[in-house]
């Protein structure tokens, strides 16, 4: 078997359980749920599982979908429910005449039926994967009662279930107690299709669930005065729109709302990706969630469109068990252990650059100290996200606000790439450097004389300690570094220490580095290059 594949079976560390570890009381609850019936959700969840009980964990997968619970499919397990026993009547031949009775009598005896047993509601299934299991919740079978209650007893089945994860796969809806089930869960995974149903029905989700999550929170007084606002406003309206409707109208919920949007997070996946524009969906969703929205998506990743999902599920066979080692598996694997490494707080999302709402500089998500190349990419970018017909703004914008916005994207583009102009702009919309005499006052002043520079060959690998030595050898300070380039002290500090987690894109880092190397006289490319090039080795 190949290196590659037998990476799958390997204990990551950030993951890895200790028999000194405390039991923990209640299980990690997962929750997978999707924009429509067909993206992909019981996948997902059933090889999330099958990852999770590889790496040592016992594992808990619950099939909660209310509409077509085919999760044990995607396992290569029969039904949980099974199937009613059939006994073929005896054949009558032509010609014979038979009395009834005997054609359907048997040899056997029949034994008296015994009175009719309750099945049990959530059968549990052994996987052929050790420390796997399956529940099936039936919640797509008729039974009394309504789904709430039904759904309300499953979560209370499942946090005391007597293993270290539960991964729920709850199907498609905006159902309340479908919603509720994923707020309640541990970590959240929502699973979507590069198609615009999917992509608008992604959207339809995160308000429908930022609604949901903003009424539990509150009393019953201010949740009153919640319904009557949205009563004027259909429900689910966007969160921004909401923000600004509570702001027009002087309310006292308008902290509610805004703190909730700052605490939104939704993490998702595009399943089934086909061509390159694919790949670039999830960054370009959450470009424009966070523009109409005013909420946080978060993007793991994507998986491959992969005929051999198909073959597996024809064969019965899990798909990270039978294949491994293609395309669709080791995507799903890397967003597994991007999905773990998050929770673990070892892996944080790339913090957005630092500029100041419904600026030029926001509208095109750069930072105050961006190149004109930077500048250039990033309304390239922003365009194709806000074209008419653009898949990763399908369902966010009207036709008239979405001409409005690219108008605003032309003018910032013509704004930040005229000299004469920006420079004016910038100082309007930036506080003065001086506004962080805290983060200035850190750095200590230099005592007695600078040390020597270090040796740089044309094989030197720069790194955040290298710099800082060259920039000390010439006596400049970090704060001289910040007013030449216009690079804040956050980032100036995050780069000398190699905090790669605390920096943006790597088209950010490089134009940082660039305007770094030339205040202390370095060369430009050689710096950048080297720098980038380590800190994509890092992540």
């Amino acid at each position: 078997m190949a290196e590659d594949e037998l990476e799958l079976f390997r204990e990551p560390s950030d993951v890895q359980t200790s028999a000194e570890d405390p039991v923990s009381t209640a299980p990690r609850v997962f929750a997978v749920a999707g924009a429509k019936g067909g993206v992909g959700k019981s996948l997902f969840a059933a090889n999330l599982g099958v990852y999770l009980a590889t790496i040592g964990r016992r594992v808990m997968v619950v099939d909660a979908d209310a509409t077509g619970a085919n999760l044990h499919g995607f396992l290569g397990v029969p039904h949980p429910g099974g199937i009613a026993p059939y006994d073929p009547p005896r054949p009558v031949f032509l010609g014979e005449e038979a009395d009834l009775d005997e054609v359907f009598e048997s040899d056997d005896e029949v034994p008296e039926e015994d009175e009719p047993k309750d099945p049990d509601p959530a059968p549990l299934v052994d996987v052929a994967v050790p420390g796997l299991t399956l529940l099936h919740a039936g919640l797509d079978e008729p039974s009394p009662g309504t789904r709430a209650d039904r759904r309300a007893e499953l979560q209370a089945r499942v946090r005391s279930l007597e293993v270290d994860d539960v991964v729920l796969d709850l199907g498609a809806g905006t159902e309340p107690s479908l919603l509720d089930a994923w707020i309640d869960a541990d970590l959240r995974i929502f699973v979507t299709l590069p198609e615009p149903t999917a992509v608008e029905a992604t959207y339809r989700f995160v308000r429908s669930a930022f609604e949901r999550r903003l009424t539990r929170e509150l009393g019953p007084v201010q949740r009153a005065d919640l319904d009557a606002v949205l009563e004027t406003m259909g429900r689910a309206p966007a969160p921004a729109d909401l923000a600004r409707r509570l702001e027009a109208l002087n309310h006292p919920l308008l902290g509610a709302v805004r703190d909730g949007m700052s605490r939104m997070r939704m993490r998702f996946v595009v399943n089934q990706a086909r061509l390159r524009s694919d790949l670039e969906l999830g960054e370009q969703m959450v470009s424009a969630a966070r523009r109409r929205l005013s909420v946080g998506l978060e993007y793991l990743g994507y998986i491959d469109y992969d005929d051999t999902v198909w073959n597996c599920l024809r064969a019965g066979r899990p798909l990270l068990v039978e294949s491994p080692g293609t395309k669709a598996s080791r995507n799903i694997e890397k967003i597994a252990r991007n999905l773990l490494a998050l929770d673990a707080g070892k892996r944080r999302p790339a913090p957005l650059p630092n500029a100041p709402e419904h600026t030029h500089h926001d509208l095109l998500e750069v930072d105050r100290g961006a190149t004109e190349e930077e500048v250039r990419r990033a309304y390239k970018r922003a365009k194709e996200i806000y074209a008419p017909g653009a898949l990763a703004s399908s369902g966010l914008f009207d036709a008239v606000g979405q001409e409005r916005l690219r108008s605003r994207l032309e003018e910032a583009h013509d704004v930040l790439l005229d000299p004469v102009r920006r420079r004016p702009y910038e100082l309007s919309v930036f506080p003065p450097q001086s506004e962080a005499p805290s983060a200035i006052a850190d750095e200590p002043p230099p005592l007695g004389p600078a040390p020597p520079p270090p040796v740089i060959t044309p094989e030197t690998e720069f790194t955040g300690g290298l710099l800082r030595a060259v920039r000390e050898s010439q006596g400049i300070r970090l704060r001289d570094v910040s007013r030449r380039t216009k690079i804040g002290m956050s980032f100036l500090k995050a780069i000398e220490e190699d905090d790669y987690a605390n920096l943006p894109a790597t088209v950010y880092i490089r134009g940082f580095v660039t305007e770094i190397a030339k205040c202390l006289s370095l060369d430009p490319e050689h710096v950048s290059r080297t720098y980038v090039r380590r800190a994509a080795r890092a992540v």
